[in-house]
């Protein structure tokens, strides 16, 4: 491999690990506060509520799992109890997440997991931090007679949601307020402004509140029975890599978005944000990322309100257009000179022709060299002018990827049981339940991803295509080294940035899978119309 093919080579590898590391560079706008309300689906506790001992299984009639959480306010209808196996593990179906991510994860590392009298008082203490939060924000709550209706996030007391006939209650006070165990919340008097912050603050309290208490009623049991250093690690590390991941909270509409929780039916509130507070974030999240993220909001609200999925579609579609469109005008001289460099590598092939030692021959190199760009201005192409398109389209692409991945209103809905939200990799990859009766959106992915693939494919090959054709009938010259290393260079370069992008569409977002579906076809009818300018040229 000669060191132009090195170089080459070395360029598109550094240009691919630019665009993934650059990518994770665009700023996470999800606040703190909606950092803790994408939490709370995940970890809603192990405690379900119902009205009247009576509802309460009777193998949960004990001391230990059952309990009356507002008794002292009076409450005596209301009761709550722990459901757990036949291993005396938690069992709770609203604690799926935690009990397959933490507290797995802590048996397989022989991490002691806290005691049931150390969650019956975490999830007392956060229903009464909901409930308070709940009247300070002028709901009308009385702790004497609140029923588990409204309560419980969903019309069934213990349930993942899913099931045949379970509705979501709205104005259910941990749905709405279950954030606080996350946070921690700071009151500014000199500018009268609320802060929050995800750091577990309550959490945190109240755990160091429940030991003193267990350790007062039992002495000696206080720290055995709260989470140990090495669950909180595992505790905060998996919430921690869990929030960080999520990245969908731009919008320009207050309201409630997404596919959050364990069973992925969670809709967590999201405030607007402003183009001012864009630009905090970052220059090009202020220059592309937050407009392009807006577009789509708005297109997908204008098409379809209730955000049902195919409404994100049509916004994509027209978004990838706009997108598209404004970096062709940008780029049109470039890309111009590109696909006239293309036309030409006949008559370079023939300038090679003449100098077939040119592979080791530093003269005959030169006047290869300098024939090659005496060609090129007399054709008025810029060989460099492709280093302009990449400067624009780089941080296009890198900025759209962010949008996308930002977009609230993406993250809602879904079209054919796809999510747009989801990556194609983990649609493609779940084989579980009825996937082959697309229940989780499989042969939609499967679909999509064989059509971007196909796009993008043909986007790179049209204009090698376009000049084959017109070509055709020319003469073939006589084998050339360098030539042939130089064709062979640039369709190794051409194939790995199609394998790249591919691939890289495997791992991001359906949305992205789409944008660059459209945006082959748009590629596509770019090179038409200029291969169209460039044959009215020759004709004259």
């Amino acid at each position: 491999m000669n060191k132009r093919t090195k170089v080459k080579l070395l360029g598109a590898l550094g240009l691919a690990a630019g665009a993934l590391m650059l990518s994770g560079c665009v700023s996470n706008f999800c606040s703190d506060i909606e950092k803790a309300r994408i939490a709370y689906p995940y970890e809603q506790g192990v405690t379900v509520y119902v009205d009247g001992e009576s509802s309460v299984p009777a193998e949960y009639r004990t001391p230990e799992l059952s309990f009356q959480p507002l008794k002292d306010k009076g409450n005596d209808e209301l009761w709550a109890y722990i459901p757990v196996d036949e291993n005396g593990y938690y069992a709770a179906k609203k604690a799926e997440y935690l009990t397959k991510n933490i507290f797995a994860n802590a048996v397989s590392k022989n991490v002691s997991i806290p005691s049931y009298e150390y969650f019956k008082k975490m999830d007392q203490k956060l229903l009464e931090a909901a409930i308070s939060a709940a009247k300070a924000d002028g709901i009308t709550v009385d702790e004497a007679s609140i029923t588990a209706a409204k309560i419980n996030p969903f019309s069934v007391a213990d349930c993942v949601g899913n099931e045949e006939g379970v509705t979501v209650t709205e104005d259910s006070v941990l749905r709405n307020y279950g954030y606080l165990k996350f946070i921690t919340k700071s009151f500014n008097a000199e500018n009268g402004t609320t802060t929050f912050k995800f750091d577990y603050g309550n959490w945190d309290k109240w755990t160091e509140e429940i030991q003193k208490e267990i350790e007062t009623a039992k002495p000696g049991s206080g720290a055995a029975s709260v989470p140990n250093a090495d669950f909180v690690s595992i505790y905060k590390g998996t919430f921690n890599s869990l929030t960080n991941g999520i990245r969908t909270c731009i919008t320009t509409k207050e309201g409630n978005y997404g596919h959050y929780g364990a069973s992925n039916n969670w809709q967590v509130k999201m405030d607007s944000i402003s183009w001012g507070e864009a630009w905090s974030h970052g220059f090009l999240e202020g220059l592309i990322v937050y407009p392009v993220a807006c577009l789509v909001d708005a297109l997908s609200n204008a098409f379809d309100p209730g955000l049902s999925g195919v409404g994100q579609i049509w916004a994509l579609v027209l978004t990838t257009i706009i997108v598209r469109l404004l970096v062709v005008l940008l780029t049109f001289k470039s890309t111009l000179d590109q696909q006239k460099m293309t036309a030409l590598q006949p008559q370079i092939a023939k300038i090679q022709a003449k100098y077939p030692n040119s592979n080791t021959n530093q003269a005959e190199q030169a006047r290869v060299s300098q024939e090659t760009m005496a060609l090129y201005r007399r054709n008025k192409v810029n060989p460099l002018s492709s280093i302009l398109a990449i400067i624009i389209q780089f941080p296009v692409f890198v900025s759209v990827w962010g949008a996308l991945q930002g977009s609230a209103a993406l993250s809602s809905g879904e079209v054919l049981n796809l999510r747009l939200s989801d990556s194609l990799q983990s649609v493609l990859t779940n084989f579980s339940g009825t996937w082959y009766a697309n229940t989780t959106g499989w042969w939609t992915a499967a679909v999509l991803f064989v059509i971007m693939a196909a796009t993008q494919f043909c986007a790179m090959k049209l204009p090698q295509w376009i000049n084959a054709a017109r070509n055709k009938k020319l003469s073939k010259t006589s084998a050339n080294p360098a030539a042939d290393k130089t064709a062979r260079t640039q369709k190794m370069v051409s194939w790995f940035m199609l394998i790249f992008t591919v691939i890289l569409g495997f791992t991001l977002p359906a949305a992205m899978g789409v944008y660059w579906a459209i945006g082959g076809l748009v590629a596509m009818a770019q090179t038409a119309i200029i291969q169209g300018i460039m044959r009215r040229k020759k004709d004259r």
